[in-house]
């Protein structure tokens, strides 16, 4: 997960062993950082479980 998401991490995404937490100050800029964790899970040939996904959700 470190190698994967090496750019994100701290930066807009909290690794947790498996789990992952998107993160964003603005939300203008919330599309453009999922779009760009989801391209590294697709460039890697990762798959998330819909089951365990949620959108849209505040702290």
């Amino acid at each position: 997960m470190d190698k994967v998401f090496s750019e994100q991490i701290g930066k807009n995404l909290e690794v947790y062993i498996d789990d992952m937490v998107v993160k964003t100050a603005k939300e203008s800029e919330r599309d453009e950082d999922l779009a760009d964790i989801l391209a590294s899970v697709k460039r890697y040939n990762m798959r998330l479980n819909p089951a365990k996904c949620s959108f849209g959700v505040q702290a």
